[in-house]
Protein backbone atom coordinates (compact mmCIF):
# COMPACT_ATOMS: atom_id res chain seq x y z
CA UNK A 1 0.00 0.00 0.00
CA UNK A 2 2.92 2.18 0.78
CA UNK A 3 4.11 2.04 -3.16
CA UNK A 4 0.40 3.06 -3.81
CA UNK A 5 0.58 6.08 -1.64
CA UNK A 6 3.86 7.10 -3.44
CA UNK A 7 2.33 6.87 -6.65
CA UNK A 8 -0.57 9.59 -5.51
CA UNK A 9 2.08 11.53 -4.46
CA UNK A 10 3.78 11.66 -7.70
CA UNK A 11 0.60 12.04 -9.80
CA UNK A 12 -0.73 14.75 -7.37
CA UNK A 13 2.74 16.71 -7.50
CA UNK A 14 2.89 16.22 -11.52
CA UNK A 15 -1.00 17.46 -11.30
CA UNK A 16 0.14 20.49 -9.76
CA UNK A 17 2.79 21.67 -11.90
CA UNK A 18 1.51 20.64 -15.07
CA UNK A 19 4.58 18.44 -15.47
CA UNK A 20 3.57 16.46 -18.74
CA UNK A 21 7.11 13.95 -18.07
CA UNK A 22 5.70 13.22 -14.78
CA UNK A 23 2.13 12.68 -15.52
CA UNK A 24 3.25 10.47 -18.17
CA UNK A 25 5.28 8.04 -16.11
CA UNK A 26 2.49 7.90 -13.47
CA UNK A 27 -0.07 6.91 -15.56
CA UNK A 28 -0.91 4.28 -18.26
CA UNK A 29 -1.13 4.95 -22.01
CA UNK A 30 -4.69 4.97 -22.08
CA UNK A 31 -5.19 7.65 -19.10
CA UNK A 32 -8.82 9.01 -19.02
CA UNK A 33 -10.22 11.71 -16.63
CA UNK A 34 -13.95 11.26 -16.44
CA UNK A 35 -14.85 14.81 -14.74
CA UNK A 36 -17.47 15.77 -12.35
CA UNK A 37 -19.24 17.90 -14.69
CA UNK A 38 -19.76 19.01 -18.78
CA UNK A 39 -19.14 22.52 -20.30
CA UNK A 40 -22.06 21.67 -22.81
CA UNK A 41 -25.26 19.19 -23.82
CA UNK A 42 -22.65 16.94 -25.45
CA UNK A 43 -20.74 15.75 -22.17
CA UNK A 44 -24.25 14.90 -20.96
CA UNK A 45 -25.25 13.43 -18.61
CA UNK A 46 -22.47 12.23 -16.95
CA UNK A 47 -19.78 14.73 -17.53
CA UNK A 48 -16.75 15.26 -19.90
CA UNK A 49 -14.06 12.55 -20.33
CA UNK A 50 -10.79 13.62 -21.47
CA UNK A 51 -8.28 11.17 -22.76
CA UNK A 52 -4.61 11.10 -22.61
CA UNK A 53 -2.30 13.40 -21.03
CA UNK A 54 -2.58 16.75 -23.06
CA UNK A 55 -5.99 17.07 -22.75
CA UNK A 56 -5.29 16.47 -19.16
CA UNK A 57 -2.97 19.53 -19.32
CA UNK A 58 -5.26 21.47 -21.89
CA UNK A 59 -7.82 21.77 -18.58
CA UNK A 60 -5.31 22.54 -16.27
CA UNK A 61 -4.43 25.43 -18.55
CA UNK A 62 -8.13 26.11 -18.95
CA UNK A 63 -8.81 26.42 -14.92
CA UNK A 64 -5.80 28.60 -14.66
CA UNK A 65 -7.19 31.00 -16.59
CA UNK A 66 -10.75 31.01 -15.48
CA UNK A 67 -9.86 29.80 -11.79
CA UNK A 68 -8.44 32.42 -8.89
CA UNK A 69 -8.63 31.98 -5.48
CA UNK A 70 -8.63 27.92 -5.37
CA UNK A 71 -8.13 26.03 -2.37
CA UNK A 72 -7.92 22.52 -1.77
CA UNK A 73 -8.22 21.43 2.05
CA UNK A 74 -9.24 18.66 4.15
CA UNK A 75 -7.37 16.42 1.75
CA UNK A 76 -7.24 12.47 2.52
CA UNK A 77 -6.02 9.98 0.44
CA UNK A 78 -6.25 6.10 0.83
CA UNK A 79 -5.51 2.95 -0.99
CA UNK A 80 -6.96 -0.19 -0.98
CA UNK A 81 -5.69 -3.45 -3.32
CA UNK A 82 -5.88 -1.52 -6.82
CA UNK A 83 -7.65 1.66 -6.20
CA UNK A 84 -6.42 5.28 -4.96
CA UNK A 85 -9.32 7.48 -2.89
CA UNK A 86 -8.56 10.88 -2.38
CA UNK A 87 -11.32 13.09 -0.83
CA UNK A 88 -10.50 17.02 -0.53
CA UNK A 89 -12.97 20.17 0.00
CA UNK A 90 -12.39 22.66 -2.96
CA UNK A 91 -13.27 26.42 -3.25
CA UNK A 92 -12.76 29.08 -5.57
CA UNK A 93 -14.11 31.16 -8.03
CA UNK A 94 -14.67 30.36 -11.72
CA UNK A 95 -14.85 33.73 -13.92
CA UNK A 96 -15.85 35.93 -11.05
CA UNK A 97 -18.53 33.50 -9.39
CA UNK A 98 -18.26 31.37 -6.60
CA UNK A 99 -17.71 27.73 -6.13
CA UNK A 100 -17.20 25.38 -2.91
CA UNK A 101 -17.76 21.62 -3.25
CA UNK A 102 -16.62 17.87 -1.18
CA UNK A 103 -14.91 15.99 -3.52
CA UNK A 104 -14.38 12.49 -3.95
CA UNK A 105 -11.27 11.57 -7.12
CA UNK A 106 -11.31 7.59 -7.53
CA UNK A 107 -7.65 6.25 -9.17
CA UNK A 108 -7.77 3.12 -10.51
CA UNK A 109 -4.19 1.56 -10.45
CA UNK A 110 -3.17 -0.98 -13.22
CA UNK A 111 0.26 -2.20 -13.62
CA UNK A 112 1.63 0.07 -11.14
CA UNK A 113 0.35 3.48 -13.08
CA UNK A 114 -3.33 5.55 -12.68
CA UNK A 115 -5.28 4.48 -15.26
CA UNK A 116 -8.36 7.14 -14.68
CA UNK A 117 -9.20 9.90 -12.32
CA UNK A 118 -13.02 9.62 -11.65
CA UNK A 119 -14.01 13.14 -10.28
CA UNK A 120 -17.03 13.40 -7.77
CA UNK A 121 -18.19 16.40 -6.31
CA UNK A 122 -21.33 17.82 -4.35
CA UNK A 123 -21.54 21.08 -4.15
CA UNK A 124 -21.61 23.33 -1.02
CA UNK A 125 -24.15 26.51 -0.39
Amino acid sequence: MDSMLTLMKRFRAAYAKADRSELLAATTDDFEWHQHYGRDESDAPSGRVLQGIDALLDELTWRRSHWSNVRYDNLEERAASDLLVQTFTISGDEDGKRFAAKAVDLYPVRDGRISRKDTYWKYLK
